[in-house]
């Protein structure tokens, strides 16, 4: 589906509730009506009785309407200790409330409304309680026994009940214009007061007082990935200690629940206004989603102007790989990733998937084709999953496609260990092989001798690399730019910074908005680039024209990767083989290596071209000549 969207039907994208893991999302948590704040640990809330035992005792009613309650600065402030009683009056039933709540802090109980009479002429009654009033309801199945939990994910959790049946309780009546009157005052309670102690009103429900500035301050850091207990050590440092916190954690936790679950139902339709205005602002900005045959979000991708310019310049080589728990949905996100001049690593585009498969991959890159106005890479790197590698084959036919080394190596750890601990040099000996082979023969040569000398022939997971080492050992890939890259490593650590912004907890539309927050500080270090390079210039280390030709046309970081093969190109020594067309370059043994391998090269040069080509093809798969020595 295209970017352009009929927003008369996107409610009907919205996820389905019923998709999402009830001990993992907010959907049995949380209803239209409801207005209390949840905990984000799922499994202290039960599934039968939703918010009302889980409110009783810890939980802060965290309530946007409570606040002309809670902060109304003009309402005169009574006595802590001062008692209501019979017949007296209020000029508004937020004083009313003010006064009752401050009462109770004082005696150490927390109030609550239970009722209001309403007419024609509006609200005419309304009753305030002790939040100890009534008793806990547990609405169990019927069927199920107490105990039982063979139909639950996980174990049921023993809860305290924080009711008690209290009778205390204040009853006003509006007796003319703004005028509230009290009629009834029952002031005994049937349970133990909160003692007066600097932890009094953080247990108190109605006492866990969070002002519009507090909230707005947690929800700045929340963007900021800012862990809860974080954010309320932060706060206790501005208000001079813990004890002045009036909440708790848990009802920082609380907030920001209720914040990602105010968008159930319609968190796809608020992400999508989102990307219109973005497309508004910046007309290359671009998004396509993807639905099922009842118009359920499958899945969805987007790439702002400057991913897609940069893909334009720096988009020969992608890694691509997929990560989990960054959203409420438990969607994979797909990255697509390169490198820019300073080695950078960047994004070409987002998507969100529903599952890993062929389809839905194929889906995915020719979407990702499109907004990259068509331009296939040069070469791909990803892991070795075999949907990806289909897809792949689909729809980039002419795209170098590379498993990452690493994920070879490391399934090779787990399968070779005991080989490992019976050959203490094996493991050396074969990366040795691997990494230094510069040509396809040289590799199949040295692999072979390798394999003879240690007689593992019968190796299964060694004949099992061997079989596929065209997927991904180096030598076979020399010929084809890579930008140095052998492995998905970018993508592992882009998707490592990713979860440092985002939590399985994240609602899609506050997703986009910490990867867009990500994203612009990506653009902002690759700008803060540019202009150290056009700034300051760095030091030369030869007097050799090539140097200063290399430090005008590279960036800071890639002249820093030159300058160090060119120092290293002074341990060569050059063997002309045939004259000014083949050249044998040795390599002297580095001091300061601690693994050192034996390098030779062969030189050809092309000087009416000035043209120099090693069969190293470090140009070709890097960028950079490894051998300058020929060049002075």
């Amino acid at each position: 589906m295209s970017s352009e969207v009929d927003f008369n039907s996107v409610a009907a994208l919205s996820i389905h509730v019923e998709d999402i893991d009830p001990y993992t999302g907010f959907e049995d948590i949380l209803d239209d009506d409801c207005v209390a704040g949840s905990s984000t640990h799922v499994e202290d809330i039960d599934p039968y009785t939703g918010f009302e035992d889980i409110l009783d005792d810890d939980c802060v009613v965290i309530e946007e309407v409570e606040d002309e309650k809670k902060e109304d600065e003009e309402e005169e402030k009574p006595e802590e200790n001062q008692q209501p009683y019979v017949g007296m009056e209020f000029k508004s039933e937020v004083e009313a409330y003010n006064f009752y709540n401050k009462y109770g802090g004082y005696k150490g109980f927390s109030i609550r409304k239970n009722s209001r009479n309403s007419s024609s002429k509006g609200v005419t009654s309304v009753a305030y309680v002790c939040s100890k009033e009534g008793f806990s309801k547990y609405r169990k199945q019927e069927h199920m026994e107490l105990g039982n939990s063979s139909n639950k994910k996980t174990p049921e959790k023993e809860k305290g009940s924080g009711r008690t049946g209290c009778k205390a309780y204040l009853r006003l009546k509006l007796v003319k214009d703004a005028i509230w009157q009290v009629t009834k005052f029952h002031d005994i309670h049937n349970h133990n007061l909160v003692p007066n102690t600097s932890a009094r009103r953080r247990i108190l429900q109605s006492q866990k007082l969070m002002t519009n500035n507090i909230k707005q301050i947690i929800r700045d850091l929340t963007d900021q990935n800012i862990e809860p207990s974080k954010i309320l050590a932060y706060l206790s440092t501005l208000e001079g200690g813990k004890d002045n916190i009036p909440f708790k954690r848990k009802d920082v936790s609380n907030l920001i629940a209720m914040d990602n679950a105010k968008l159930l139902g319609r968190d796809v339709e608020t992400t999508l206004m989102n990307f219109q205005r973005k497309k508004e602002e910046d007309p290359e900005f671009f998004y396509a989603i993807d639905v099922d045959e009842d118009g359920c979000l499958k899945h969805i991708f987007w790439a702002d102007g400057r991913s897609r310019r940069a893909y334009l310049e720096f988009g020969d080589v992608v890694t691509f790989d997929t990560t989990y728990n960054t959203n409420m949905y438990s969607m994979p996100l797909a990255p697509f990733i390169g490198v820019n001049h300073h080695r950078q690593s960047i994004f070409f585009g987002m998507a969100l998937l529903r599952s890993e498969t062929t389809d839905n991959f194929c889906w995915l890159f020719e979407t990702w084709l499109k907004a990259m106005y068509g331009k296939h890479p040069v070469s791909i790197i990803t892991d070795q999953d075999h949907a990806m590698r289909n897809a792949i084959k689909i729809v980039f036919p002419n795209t170098v496609h590379r498993c990452c080394k690493w994920h070879v190596m490391r399934k090779a750890k787990e399968k070779l260990a005991s080989l490992y601990g019976l050959k203490p040099t094996f493991k050396t000996e074969m990366e040795l092989v691997i990494n230094y082979s510069s040509t396809v023969s040289d590799f199949e040569t040295r692999w072979m001798a390798m394999i003879e000398k240690h007689k593992l022939k019968d190796n299964k997971h060694l004949n099992n690399m061997y079989e596929k080492r065209s997927e991904w050992v180096p030598a076979y890939f020399r010929d084809v730019f890579f930008a140095d890259m052998s492995t998905t490593q970018r993508s592992e650590s882009m998707n490592a910074l990713l979860k440092m912004w985002l939590t399985s907890h994240s609602s899609i539309y506050k997703f986009v908005m910490k990867i867009d927050g990500m994203i612009e500080s990506i653009w902002q270090s690759e700008s803060d680039e540019d202009l150290i390079s056009m700034d300051k210039e760095p030091h030369l280390w030869s007097m050799y024209d090539m140097e200063d030709h290399a430090r005008e046309v590279y960036t800071k970081r890639v002249f820093k990767e030159f300058k160090e093969l060119l120092k290293r190109s002074t341990l060569g020594k050059a063997i002309e083989k045939e004259r000014d067309v083949l050249y044998e370059v040795n390599i002297a043994q580095n001091p300061k290596k601690h693994i050192w391998v034996p390098e030779s090269y062969v030189v050809s040069v092309d000087k009416e071209g000035g043209i120099f080509s090693c069969n190293c093809k470090g140009f070709e798969f890097e960028g950079l000549h490894r051998i300058l020595h020929i060049a002075f």
